[in-house]
């Protein structure tokens, strides 16, 4: 059986190396310059890798299949401790640590380890704002659920399926399977290994598929790739924006999937800074103001240059996306300066990373609307000889990540190893 794999990030690496172990060709087409479509590791910006994309291992869990590469590489990691390397501009202005703020305000902790007791289950027409609201969430907690929580889920709750994200609601944010670490050697380490012995074409962008007697994959350029079956690990918002045509056209369960789904602008902002900013105990900031992420992967230097990265999702990225990158920089750096109370900061080097207008990407990671619970499952079902992987197809509890992507992946593989030995 011949494959070909539609796409060279973390869902299409998985499933060609899983194709790989099992004996089976697959042929990765992938439109950029590079691997790892929304995973991408810059080594010239600084003088440690920085991550223009994707950035945490979100957990330790046995299902966060990347600790294994970890394990596999020895690669280095730092956990990125929330509650004690964090600061949080409060409500009130005050400045604290996000364990000093918990501590101080009840209202707060609850935004943060979603321990919610005894509240109704969400309804799956229900978005998360109107779900929270619903449960007695006071105005406050609705603004530090909007830029702590949601503006990380990668859009504005009225945005998010309150249902999928039921299964947050009852676990500790202090529970170390949720915990967030950096892959210190970057996570380039990671995706070049998964990527070896791979027969992998750069530059190669799929323009058609024909799937109506075998499969023909057409590119750009004019080549025609031919196979038995294809694994389609093509971003959401490519998909809905039917940059690649299908012939015959895809079959409803398709369409109602991407409906369901939504890929919200993401907006990176990057800074270098000549020295550290503040204390290098402090690893991240919660602003009050836009943006309202802020880490640093130079947590610890003493001395010499250290980055910052702001991360902006859903209105905060519009706000920012509608200045153009120099007045985008500006703005977010004001920001800083008012958060940090630093007001002649400067920044010997900036640079944003706009998702949404990366033409392989068109956004920064999915989320499920409203009303559209099935919608994931639904993107994964196997269409033969079309299977399906990619972040948006993962199980909620682990879509947007890089090790949902992989797990998809892997599924799709599985998918096509069973139907090879029937």
């Amino acid at each position: 059986m011949n494959v070909i794999v539609i796409g060279a990030g973390i869902a299409g690496l998985s499933a060609a190396h899983h194709l790989k172990q099992a004996g089976i060709d697959a042929t990765v087409l992938e439109a950029r310059d590079r691997i790892g479509g929304r995973v991408w590791t810059n080594r010239d910006f600084a003088d440690i890798p920085v991550e223009f994309g994707a950035e945490l291992i979100h957990g330790r869990g046995a299902e966060v299949n990347t600790w294994r590469w970890v394990r596999k590489l020895g690669l280095r990691t730092w956990h990125w401790n929330k509650l004690d390397d964090s600061m949080i501009r409060t409500e009130s202005g005050e400045w604290l640590t996000m364990g000093e703020a918990r501590a101080q305000s009840a209202e707060l902790d609850v935004t943060r380890s979603w321990q919610l007791g005894d509240a109704p289950e969400p309804r799956d027409n229900e978005d998360l704002g109107s779900y929270l609201r619903r449960i007695g969430f006071s105005p406050a907690q609705m603004r530090y659920a909007q830029r702590s929580f949601a503006n990380a889920e990668g859009d504005d709750m009225r945005f998010l399926n309150a249902k999928s994200h039921a299964h947050l609601f009852h676990d500790s944010d202090a529970n170390e399977d949720y915990s967030d670490h950096r892959i210190l050697d970057g996570y380039y380490a990671y995706t070049s290994q998964l990527a070896a012995g791979l027969d992998i074409h750069l530059n190669c962008a799929v323009s058609h598929i024909d799937w109506s007697h075998g499969l023909r994959a057409h590119t750009a350029s004019g080549e025609i790739y031919c196979a038995d079956v294809a694994v389609i690990t093509l971003p959401l918002a490519v998909l809905q924006a039917a940059r690649v045509r299908f012939a015959p056209i895809l079959p409803a369960v398709k369409n109602e999937a991407l409906a369901g789904l939504q890929m919200g602008p993401v907006l990176k902002l990057v800074y270098l800074f000549d020295a550290p900013i503040l204390d290098p105990k402090i690893g991240a900031i919660y602003a009050a103001g836009c943006p309202p992420m802020w880490w640093s992967p130079s947590l610890g230097r003493q001395g010499g240059s250290v980055v910052w990265t702001a991360f902006a999702t859903g209105d905060y990225a519009r706000e920012l996306l509608e200045l153009g990158e120099a007045a985008a920089l500006e703005k977010s750096l004001a920001t800083l300066r008012e958060e940090i109370d630093q007001p002649d900061l400067r920044a010997s080097k900036s640079r944003w990373v706009a998702w949404n207008y990366d033409e392989f990407a068109l956004g920064g990671y999915s989320v499920c609307l409203p009303g559209h619970y099935a919608a994931r499952d639904k993107l994964a079902q196997p269409t033969p000889p079309l299977y399906w992987a990619g972040e948006a197809s993962a199980p909620h509890h682990m879509a947007a990540t890089v090790h949902g992507a992989y797990h998809t992946g892997q599924r799709a593989a599985q998918e096509i190893i069973a139907e090879a030995g029937a």
